[in-house]
């Protein structure tokens, strides 16, 4: 399965994320920052990137540009957000989101979009 780097800094989501996203084969790295995901990101062996928007050290859609520009990273990138407007959905895409998924989620629903993106 995949590699999965889940940027996510509420701790029972994280822990839940790491649960739904293991139990289907998938390998799962954490990060409670983008100070941290960008670490990860450089060291590599990444398939998919599942990204909150709302993170104490920065906004997830402004990451999301670098991501896109800067750091020049192509892996599919998966926006999972409580932000659930139209306008917030949009913008995220526009900005280089493959998917946006909003919270709750369905974990059904999360794993088939994973899957989507995933498949080699």
């Amino acid at each position: 399965m995949a590699t999965v780097l889940v940027i996510e800094d509420e701790w029972v989501l994280g822990q839940v994320l790491e649960q739904v996203l293991g139990t289907a084969g998938h390998d799962v790295v954490m990060a409670r920052t983008l100070a941290a995901a960008r670490e990860r990101l450089r060291a590599g062996g990444v398939d998919l990137v599942l990204l909150d928007v709302n993170l104490p050290d920065g906004s997830g859609l402004e990451f999301l540009q670098e991501l896109r520009g800067e750091l020049g990273v192509r892996v599919p990138v998966l926006v999972l957000s409580g932000m659930k407007q139209e306008d917030s959905v949009v913008r995220g895409l526009e900005l280089g989101a493959d998917d946006y998924v909003t919270k709750p989620f369905s974990p059904r629903e999360l794993l088939a979009r994973i899957g989507r993106w995933t498949r080699g």
